[in-house]
């Protein structure tokens, strides 16, 4: 038991102690006039307490603070509270300095989250010798170190028959859409490996413990096991892969999991399952109850607003299987991702929660950078059991980052949710946006210049203020010039601003940063 207090202007002090007969993350906040006193079952949990606290108290802006007065007994609703940081397309995780990431990674403590997900992408790479896989080496172990340090589980994610580039081409996947595949799976690279080719399960291992070597010394709780995005196999000995190669394989990835790292557990995802091809989630199940799930602790998935696939809205939920959710939180309807400024997903995000709430034992949000934070706060306050509905995680979240209780802001920020659906076209020389509704985008605007003089000055700079307030300029730009952004000097400041945040660079993706229609 370790006990520090904390003191603070005008007399009051923080207590905070780590209590070990508290157990599965609960705090204890007990909060007065004379001060305030954190008890939790461990650092994590600690951090909690603290963000609740401050999320609690009321600040002005302007070094003014009122302590939150009162008790609370908290004990997280979920155990499994993650985000996905994807760390590729040179995107804000990928190319920020190190230490602006890791202020994300403490904000996410600050919020509850417990486990933060990340993947070594090994496709371009010809081995794990190569000068570039020993960047993103250095740069994923400084985030999942870090992540530790702060009580923050690690989880690596991969793809099931990923291979380098070098894989022997005689030991390469199919990916033709055949063997009852009605499409191509998406962005095969045309690299992995099929495990039912003699040799293939070899390979697959001999790149995938080179891999793990670089992570086995971290804290890593769990390693996700992906059957698509670019893998799989369509050839007629793994087809349909969901419910054939990916189980081929999946005993041999845990066996080597386990030999590599012992005290980290296999998630088993079924992102995609009859995407490319049928049969899938159907011979999935009946396969769940096989030994070589049991020691499975979740399987990881996403129904969009709740809509289960045929087999268990006919079966129900197997037995005894934990499910995990893996919600989009940054590309919903909008292209580029957050090349806009801020965006947020009340809407959409209760949604998928009110129906969900009662199959997910957690989620791990995917995660494109630092233009969603909104999404990722109303996530993790979801999860935690902190709130009961988006709305009003998202009320709080514009209270306690800008300072103010104003509804007039809260709602004009909500109104951004309305006019985030947007598409982009080239008619002529330049990039055309229309968005499909822009009713209320002078009015967001009118509202963020209002808020941007009289808050003050440290809170209308800080990052999450002010991608909010771009966005609402940029919109109302491009509504005003039908669709071209090039026709605005204003708004291509604005993108231009977005790019500093962002740090892009020039091996920047345009689909991870504004279109400026240069």
């Amino acid at each position: 038991m370790t006990v520090r207090s904390v003191p603070m202007e005008e007399g009051l002090s923080v207590s905070l102690e780590i209590d070990t007969s508290l157990s599965d993350e609960r705090y204890v906040i007990k909060s007065g006039n004379v001060g305030c006193k954190l008890r939790a079952a461990d650092g994590l949990a600690l951090f909690a307490a603290l963000g609740r606290f401050f999320r609690l108290s009321h600040f002005d802006g302007k070094g003014g603070f009122l302590p939150f007065e009162g008790e609370i007994d908290f004990t997280p609703a979920k155990k499994l509270r993650g985000m996905y940081f994807a760390t590729h397309f040179n995107n804000f995780y990928h190319s920020a300095p190190i230490e602006k990431v890791c202020e994300v990674v403490e904000d996410l403590a600050l919020r509850g989250c417990n486990s933060l997900l990340v993947w070594f992408d090994m496709h371009h790479f010809e081995s794990m010798e190569d000068a570039g896989a020993q960047t993103l080496v250095k740069r994923l172990r400084e985030i999942l170190g870090y992540a530790n340090r702060i009580g923050i589980g690690g989880s690596l994610t991969m793809i099931s028959n990923e291979g380098f580039a070098s894989s022997p081409k005689e030991l390469r996947a199919e990916w033709q859409a055949r063997n009852g595949y009605h499409a191509e799976p998406d962005s095969h690279y045309h690299v992995e490996i099929c495990p039912s080719k003699a040799g293939g399960i070899e390979e697959i291992l001999r790149a995938r413990r080179a891999m793990l070597e670089y992570f086995a010394d971290l804290k890593i709780d769990y390693v996700v096991y992906w059957p698509y995005d670019q893998g799989g196999c369509t050839c007629k000995d793994c087809a349909p892969w969901g419910a054939n190669g990916f189980l081929k394989l999946l005993p041999h990835f845990k066996a080597l999991v386990k030999e590599m790292m012992p005290q980290t557990e296999v998630i088993v995802s079924a992102w995609y399952f009859d995407r490319f091809t049928s049969g899938e989630w159907a011979g999935f199940t009946e396969r769940l109850g096989d030994e070589m799930f049991a020691d499975v602790p979740y399987i990881l998935s996403f129904f969009a607003n709740g809509e289960l696939p045929p087999v268990l809205q006919e079966r129900g939920m197997p037995a005894g299987v934990k499910f995990i959710e893996f919600p989009e939180i940054s590309m919903w309807s909008c292209s580029p991702w957050g090349g806009y400024g801020a965006s947020h997903l009340a809407e959409f995000l209760e949604r998928n929660h009110g129906t969900g709430k009662s199959i997910y034992s957690g989620a791990y949000p995917y995660s494109e950078g630092i233009f969603e934070d909104a999404n990722k706060f109303i996530e993790l306050a979801l999860y935690s059991g902190e709130y009961e509905n988006a709305f009003d995680a998202l009320r709080d979240y514009v209270r306690f980052e800008f300072c103010t209780d104003d509804e007039e802001l809260y709602e004009a920020l909500r109104l951004t949710e309305s006019s985030l659906s947007r598409k982009r076209s080239r008619p002529g020389d330049y990039i055309k946006v229309t968005m499909n509704d822009t009713s209320e985008v002078e009015h967001v605007r009118e509202v963020f210049e209002k808020y941007n003089s009289i808050l003050p000055e440290n809170i209308t700079s800080s990052r999450n203020f002010r991608l909010f307030y771009l966005r609402a300029l940029i919109d109302s730009e491009i509504a005003r010039n039908d669709g071209f952004s090039i026709r605005s000097e204003l708004c291509q400041k604005a993108m231009q601003e977005i790019d500093e945040i962002y740090y892009v660079n020039e091996k920047t993706c345009p689909w991870v940063r504004p279109a400026t229609g240069k």
